[in-house]
């Protein structure tokens, strides 16, 4: 397990290694619209969940970079309408009851949106992480944890650049049985951010 989740975090790390390094000034990308990244976000909110003996509360803060994936999808001959991406998301979040604790992470993403109206995008996603916990719980034999997660949300542009985003979110973290001890914990997340669109 802790090997798993090692080589999970490492390809996160690894990824936002190689995004640092990408060219980030805006006109730099409207001269090539070839480039995979299309989206950089900021979310923040409060995720909240009944564990035994309380309550599991949490407040989020988790950068995330979109990248597009439409022109893959389309060499293999699928053309979905609207946008597609694959989205890196660490987390790095703080518990703040029972007690304070920390979650730190890694999640994996698909987003599919679809323009609904002038400047508004209605979205869903969906996919896996891991996070190491510092919180200990009836419900986990570990503090590794999977992350499968999914939700929906939208996002209003103020600009053709920038965009605020409002979202629901619900995971489910669990050890997938490697310990004895794994009723999971059921989160709901409501989320709040910004994001800058590449192209």
């Amino acid at each position: 397990m802790k090997k798993m989740a090692y080589w999970l975090l490492l390809a996160c790390a690894i990824s936002i290694l190689h995004l640092s390094v990408q060219p980030s000034a805006a006109n730099e990308y409207e001269k090539d619209h070839s480039g995979w990244l299309e989206e950089f976000g900021l979310l923040t909110g409060y995720g909240g969940a009944s564990i035994v003996g309380g309550n599991y509360q949490l407040v989020l803060f988790m950068p995330r970079w979109g990248f597009d994936i439409k022109p893959a999808t389309e060499k293999m001959g699928l053309k979905p309408p609207g946008h597609l991406e694959f989205v890196v998301e660490p987390l790095a979040n703080v518990v703040v009851s029972p007690n304070t604790n920390a979650e730190v992470g890694c999640s994996f993403l698909l987003k599919y949106g679809l323009d609904l109206a002038h400047r508004f995008l209605v979205f869903a996603e969906g996919g896996l992480g891991m996070l190491y916990m510092t919180q200990h719980t009836v419900e986990q034999g570990t503090q590794y944890n999977f992350l499968p997660q999914g939700g929906a949300g939208v996002q209003y542009f103020f600009n053709k650049r920038w965009a605020l985003t409002g979202s629901y979110r619900f995971r489910h973290l669990s050890n997938a049985g490697i310990s004895s001890r794994n009723s999971g914990i059921n989160t709901h997340l409501a989320l709040v951010g910004i994001s800058f669109f590449y192209k």
